[in-house]
């Protein structure tokens, strides 16, 4: 197994390939991936990543662990063009969950991370994860986020700041049957924030994220 486990960030990035967008994620998004990675079941071997934009998160899983199967696919051609061009061994592919053509139960793991917020009827997206798993889903959202609005430059028309449609907390996700749920929660580690918020976060921990965690019950 490859030891990607790593905390540094300047360790972390001389470990990738040169011109790895990984340096343009911050120390920040890369811890945030190591907490994520905890909860990945230890013997998974094969994963789908839907919404996997430009391949950093499928990147890094797929060399922490021993992954023989991968797939990730994103709307976004462009960010699929930018998966390709950073990480040329990754298998992605530019589609919607609905176009896949695959055998339920196809992978160990499908992750859905940082995607929800975005999706308009996020349900249907929600349910659609439950079919290509045999074992888990792992799921990250933004936790109790209050939706900031701006005037859009084109439409002039009030539209969600970063494209958030909603926030969750633990009260979003439902019991499926079949499937234990339980939740995590991601602190916000940013080296750069000042010692007055850094002490103000030890006493009133501040989580920005929520993982949310379905198992197969055997």
């Amino acid at each position: 197994m490859n030891d990607f486990a790593i905390t540094e960030s300047d360790i972390y990035e001389k470990s990738l390939p040169n011109g790895s967008i990984y340096g343009k994620i911050g120390e920040q998004g890369i811890k945030r991936f190591v907490d994520t990675a905890k909860h990945i079941c230890l013997n998974a071997e094969s994963i789908l990543d839907v919404g996997c934009g430009n391949g950093d998160w499928l990147y890094f899983i797929c060399q922490r662990l021993s992954i023989k199967k991968h797939l990730g696919i994103d709307v976004s051609k462009s960010r699929i063009n930018n998966a390709n061009k950073f990480f040329p061994e990754l298998n992605v592919k530019a589609c919607s969950i609905t176009e896949l053509e695959l055998l339920e139960k196809s992978f160990d793991v499908v992750t859905c991370l940082e995607v929800l917020e975005h999706v308009p009827d996020w349900i249907q997206l929600f349910n659609l994860l439950f079919r290509f798993a045999s074992k888990q889903v792992l799921i990250t959202v933004s936790y109790r986020e209050k939706i900031k609005y701006t005037e859009c430059i084109h439409c002039g028309k009030l539209t969600p700041m970063y494209g958030h449609l909603r926030s969750y907390s633990e009260e979003s996700f439902p019991q499926v049957l079949g499937w234990s749920l339980s939740f995590a929660k991601i602190r916000e580690k940013d080296p750069n924030i000042n010692r007055l918020r850094r002490i103000y976060h030890f006493f009133r921990p501040h989580y920005p994220w929520l993982l949310v965690n379905y198992r197969r019950v055997c």
